[in-house]
C-alpha cells in the first residue's frame, strides 16, 4: 500500500461511510489540506452533502458491478472550487478508492496544486504508455496512453480488473509466455530493471522498461513503461535495407574503394580494397597511411610521401585522374594501381571527407620478402611468432573495442611432448609440430591468428566471437582434433592437448593480461587431467600465482 502515496493523481481511500482513511500527497495538496493522511476526516470537509449522497448511490452502484466515473465539483480547505474526474471503486476489504484525475480550479491556485496539475498532465499525455503495479503486482494506476496502445475495453477499465487486463494484453502478444517469463521474473527479483522489446500480433512493436520503486530499502510497486516504436523499427529496416543494397553494390565491384571523413581518419575499406591491402581498415594518423598500408611511388620501390598520397590529395580538394603508385598487401603481393578520386560534400558545401577508387592494372604478384617473414614468423611451422602475434592481438583488441566484440585468446600445450622427443628424437619432435600447425590451419578460419608460442606451445587469437560458448567449442574440436589426427601418428604416447582460453573484454585488456589468463587456465586444464581446456575463472588464482606464471613467460621470452 505504500504505493499508494506515489501515485501521480490525487487518491483517497473511504471507509463506507466516507470517512477518510487515507489520503496520498497529490490528494493532500490538491485540497490544500496536509491533515487529510490523518485518519476519520470526513470527505464532507470538501464537498457538499449531494455530492456525498451521489457518491453514496454511485457505492451502492458498485456492488451492482456498474462502477461511477464522472466529474464532480469539490472545494479546498479554504473553500476554493475545485473540479475534477473521479473514478470509484471497490477495494477487497470494503473499502472504496477514490482517483481524482483532470482537477481545474480558480487561478488563485497555490504553486503546489499547479505542480500537481503539470505532473499529472505529463502522466497522462505521456507518449508513452504508463502502468504502476504495487508489490503484489497488482494494478495500481494507468495513463490514457496505455489504455489506447493495448485496446483495454472500457468494461475492462472500469472495473479494474487485473486478470481481465493482463488477458486483453496476453491475446494481443506474439510470445506471451515470453511476456509473462519477464513479468515473473521481475516479481521473484523486485530489485531488477529491465528493458526489451514486445512483438504484437498485427506487427506493432513496443519497447517495454520496467523500473522499481523504493523508498529507502522498502519495496513499494513497480513502473511499467511502453512506447510504440513501431514506425522507429521500420526506418531502421529501411535504413538497414538501404546500407545493405549500398554495401552490396560496393562489396562487389572489381575496383578498390578507400574512403576517409572531413578529419582524415580512415572510414571505408570495400572487399577489393581489403584484398589490395591484404588487411582491414584499421585506424592510424593520416602521416603514417603510406607506411601502415605499404604505399610505394608507380616504381614499386620508393615509399610513397604522404603529401603525394591520392586520397590526402582528395582530402585537400585536388581531382585526382589516373595517379599510378603500388601497393604491397600483407602477404606480401605487389598490386600496380591506377587511382581516381576526389573530396565529398554535403548539399551545404561542408566537407564530409574524400574517395578515391583503385583499378588494379597489373595482375602480377611478387614473392614474399623472405627477411619480412622470417621476422614475424616461426621457421620450423611457418606461424606467427610471438611479435606478430603479440602486435596482431593488439590490432584485434582495438579493432573488437571499436566494434564492442569479444576476442578470445586459446593458449594450447601438448601433453606428453616430452615423451615423443625422448622417444623418437626431437626430428621426430619437429616433425609432429609442423603437422600439428597444418591441423590447427585445417580447422580454423582464416581469419583467426594462430602463433607458436615456443616449444610445444602455440597461441590462437579468435577475433569477432559471438560468445564465450563459440570459443570453448573451438578449443573442444582443437583437442579432440588433436587426439584423432595426430595421437595416432605417435603411438601409444598418450599424446594430447590442453588448452586455456581468456576473452577480451571480461579477462583482460592489454595482449599480456589476455595471455597470461590463458596460460593459467591451461594449467588449470592440465590440473584436471589434461586433454580437455578450461576457461579463466576470475579469483580462482591468487596474485601470486598470476605473477609466477607471468614471470615464466616473461623468461621464455628471453
Amino acid at each position: 500500500m505504500e504505493l499508494f502515496n506515489h501515485l501521480p493523481c490525487p487518491a483517497l481511500i473511504l471507509h463506507e461511510d466516507f470517512t477518510i482513511y487515507r489520503a496520498n500527497t497529490a490528494a493532500c495538496t490538491l485540497f490544500d489540506n496536509p491533515e487529510m493522511e490523518e485518519k476519520n476526516i470526513d470527505l464532507a470537509a470538501h464537498c457538499n452533502q449531494a455530492v456525498i449522497k451521489e457518491l453514496h448511490e454511485a457505492l451502492s452502484t458498485l456492488k451492482n458491478g456498474t462502477p461511477l466515473k464522472k466529474t464532480i465539483k469539490m472545494h479546498s480547505s479554504d473553500g476554493k472550487p475545485i473540479t475534477v474526474g473521479s473514478s470509484l471503486t471497490i477495494l477487497p476489504d470494503s473499502k472504496a478508492l477514490l482517483l481524482l484525475t483532470e482537477h481545474d480550479r480558480e487561478q488563485s491556485c497555490t504553486p503546489g496544486c499547479h505542480k500537481l496539475r503539470i505532473l499529472e498532465e505529463q502522466y497522462q499525455n505521456n507518449p508513452a504508455g504508463i502502468l504502476l503495479v504495487n508489490d503484489k503486482m497488482e494494478m495500481i494506476s494507468y495513463n490514457r496512453k496505455f489504455l489506447q496502445m493495448w485496446n483495454i475495453p472500457e468494461s475492462i477499465q472500469q472495473n479494474r480488473d487485473e486478470n481481465k487486463s493482463l488477458q486483453t494484453v496476453l491475446e494481443q502478444i506474439r510470445k506471451p509466455e515470453k511476456f509473462l517469463a519477464k513479468v515473473y521474473e521481475l516479481y521473484k527479483n523486485p530489485e531488477q530493471k529491465s528493458r526489451d522489446e514486445v512483438e504484437l500480433k498485427d506487427g506493432r512493436i513496443f519497447y517495454r522498461h520496467s523500473f522499481p520503486v523504493y523508498t529507502e530499502h522498502i519495496y513499494h510497486g513497480r513502473v511499467w513503461y511502453f512506447l510504440d516504436i513501431t514506425s522507429l523499427k521500420a526506418a531502421q529496416r529501411k535504413i538497414v535495407r538501404q546500407q545493405k543494397f549500398q554495401r552490396a553494390i560496393l562489396e562487389h565491384i572489381q575496383d578498390g574503394i578507400v574512403a576517409c571523413n572531413s578529419r582524415g581518419q580512415l572510414s571505408m575499406f570495400n572487399r577489393a580494397s581489403r584484398e589490395i591491402h591484404g588487411c582491414d581498415l584499421v585506424q592510424v594518423p593520416q602521416e603514417e597511411w603510406s607506411q601502415y598500408y605499404h604505399l610505394f611511388t608507380a616504381d614499386g620501390v620508393t615509399p610513397l610521401k604522404s603529401d603525394r598520397n591520392p586520397l590526402v590529395r582528395a582530402l585537400r580538394g585536388e581531382e585526382i585522374h589516373n595517379q599510378e603508385m603500388v601497393i604491397k598487401s600483407r602477404n606480401g603481393d605487389a598490386r600496380e594501381l591506377r587511382t581516381n578520386g576526389q573530396a565529398m560534400y554535403d548539399n551545404e558545401g561542408n566537407k564530409l571527407g574524400a574517395v578515391i577508387s583503385l583499378h588494379d592494372i597489373t595482375d602480377l604478384n611478387k614473392a614474399k620478402k623472405k627477411l619480412h617473414h622470417l621476422a614475424y614468423h616461426d621457421e620450423l611451422t611457418g606461424l606467427a611468432n610471438r611479435r606478430l602475434f603479440h602486435d596482431l592481438l593488439k590490432q584485434n583488441i582495438r579493432r573488437a573495442r571499436r566494434n564492442m566484440e569479444k576476442t578470445a585468446v586459446l593458449f594450447l600445450d601438448l601433453d606428453n611432448f616430452k615423451q615423443i622427443n625422448d622417444q623418437h628424437g626431437h626430428e621426430a619432435g619437429d616433425q609432429l609440430l609442423v603437422q600439428l600447425a597444418a591441423i590447427l590451419r585445417l580447422h580454423l578460419r582464416d581469419s583467426d591468428i594462430l602463433c607458436r608460442w615456443g616449444g610445444d606451445e602455440f597461441l590462437i587469437a579468435l577475433q569477432e566471437i559471438s560468445s564465450n560458448q563459440m570459443a570453448c567449442k573451438v578449443a573442444k574440436k582443437i583437442c579432440r582434433a588433436v587426439e584423432n589426427e595426430l595421437a595416432g601418428l605417435c603411438g601409444e604416447s598418450g599424446l594430447s592437448a590442453s588448452i586455456g582460453i581468456a576473452l577480451y573484454p571480461e579477462h583482460g585488456q592489454s595482449p599480456d593480461m589476455l595471455i597470461r589468463r590463458a596460460d593459467m587456465a591451461m594449467y588449470m586444464a592440465k590440473d584436471q587431467g589434461k586433454n580437455q581446456f578450461s576457461l579463466f575463472l576470475k579469483n580462482t588464482f591468487a596474485p601470486e600465482q598470476e605473477n609466477k606464471v607471468s614471470e615464466q613467460n616473461n623468461n621464455l621470452s628471453r
